[in-house]
């Protein structure tokens, strides 16, 4: 969940976690390579060696260098750019 709504005095907030939204993203920006979710969550936590939902983007960047490095070596059908990082 990236969001809580919290009553106060002068109503609802919003508040946002920015983990979150950041693994909300790298999740959107993988299935571009047409990877579900679940691969997604399974290749970080193999990865990281964390649980996908305690990720901070510090964990997850050097994840999608790894990814972005092994689309551009093995030549990959994928262009690197399309994923406008």
């Amino acid at each position: 969940m990236i969001s809580d709504s919290h009553l106060t005095s002068g109503g609802r907030t919003e508040r946002t976690d920015p983990d979150a939204a950041y693994r909300e993203e790298f999740l959107k920006l993988l299935a571009r390579l047409e990877l579900e979710p679940a691969q997604v969550i399974a290749l970080v936590e193999a990865g990281t060696g964390r649980r996908f939902e305690t990720c901070s983007p510090a964990q997850l960047v050097p994840v999608l260098q790894h990814i972005m490095e092994l689309l551009r070596s093995h030549g990959s059908p994928v262009d690197a750019r399309q994923l406008d990082l």
